[in-house]
């Protein structure tokens, strides 16, 4: 696995960028999709709740850097002329659907997709650790915004969707008009909080190195304290019938509930000093540095982040607007009532 050396990775990866930019895309695929009969028959019954039905649900298929072949399964909606593509990536444990509210607002001036990320609902889901390399994974969301048409895009990611989105902004700034980052702090920031094990983060964290487990009692233990955090629910976007869908489609199936913790056990978890130094030099800085203009959306009541994660966050992203919640939880995207108007007002100073 990809644990170790992440600063080495990362280094490696910016200058196969440089290199590669041009002629890394592959083939690239789109076509309509049609959801599982299974699945079909449970929402023409009522069993189950909807999600907005005038989406165009499509499948992409992309090529990895590897040349190993993709599905992604996205939803979108988008006027004649879009005034550029805005690109949501869900978190765990969601779905592209997350995003309604989002997708209803942002759709009519904007080309507005979300993804269901690898291992989630219809996309690919890979047995290997290794295919939910975060880094790797930012290469094929640059390969998305290319089969999309596009050679830039608004990216906007919840957890570890702006786990991604952090690394298109070290990675691909070429790629980014702008960064939308929602309840998951700076990769370097997390790291350096998590290295002291007796510290409130690395608490808060615990149930990271139980998704990683193998073990029934550490799959038990990372479920009890998965959903000993109701407040998912507390905004009303997943209603009783939406739970059922959301469980049915991408909790319940047993390969999905394996894939989705793949992401967990890619991380470099535990932290260790030299992927996270106390002091970055010039090159770690420029390494670690988010080139591309960002709003960052955190909730000062998130039961998994603390606030000592977002110190120094300043000196990373230099081109910041830090917007906190004091009764925020980790789910803004469902919670805030003024969230598609902040992301508007800054999508619209990009432009």
């Amino acid at each position: 696995m990809h644990h170790s050396h992440l600063f080495m990775r990362l280094t490696l990866l910016v200058l196969a960028t440089l290199v590669t930019t041009s002629s890394m895309a592959g083939s690239c695929q789109q076509n309509e999709y049609t959801a599982p009969e299974r699945d079909q028959a449970r929402l023409e019954s009522g069993l189950v709740g909807e999600w907005n039905q005038t989406f165009d649900e499509k499948i992409l298929t992309v090529e990895d850097i590897d040349g190993n072949q993709w599905r992604y399964f996205t939803i979108e909606k988008r006027p004649e002329t879009p005034a550029g593509l805005i690109l949501f990536l869900h978190g765990f444990p969601e779905f592209a659907y997350a995003w309604e509210q989002q997708l209803e607002y942002f759709g009519d001036t904007h080309h507005a997709v979300a993804i269901d990320l690898k291992g989630h609902h219809y996309s690919s889901s890979p047995d290997l650790v290794e295919e939910y390399d975060f880094i790797e994974i930012a290469w094929e969301i640059r390969a998305i915004i290319r089969c999309l048409g596009y050679d830039k895009a608004t990216i906007v990611g919840h957890d570890f969707g702006g786990a991604i989105a952090w690394i298109m902004g070290m990675l691909h700034p070429d790629a980014v008009d702008g960064l939308v980052v929602i309840s998951v702090p700076h990769p370097y920031l997390f790291g350096r909080a998590l290295l002291n094990p007796d510290s409130d983060q690395a608490e808060r964290s615990r149930y990271i190195g139980y998704a990683q487990g193998t073990s029934l009692a550490d799959q038990l233990n990372f479920s009890k304290i998965i959903f000993s955090d109701f407040s998912i629910f507390d905004s009303g976007f997943y209603s009783g019938k939406r739970i059922l869908r959301l469980m049915l489609e991408n909790w319940v199936p047993t390969q999905r509930w394996k894939t989705m913790k793949h992401y967990y056990r890619a991380m470099p978890f535990p932290a260790n000093e030299q992927d996270y130094p106390a002091e970055l030099t010039a090159f770690q800085k420029k390494i670690y540095t988010i080139k591309r203009p960002t709003l960052f959306l955190w909730g000062l009541a998130d039961p998994y982040f603390n606030q000592d994660t977002l110190t120094g966050i300043g000196d990373l992203v230099p081109d910041l607007e830090l917007v906190t919640y004091p009764q925020g939880t980790h789910w803004l995207h469902h919670e805030a009532e003024d969230l598609n108007l902040r992301i508007d007002t800054f999508i619209r100073k990009l432009q």
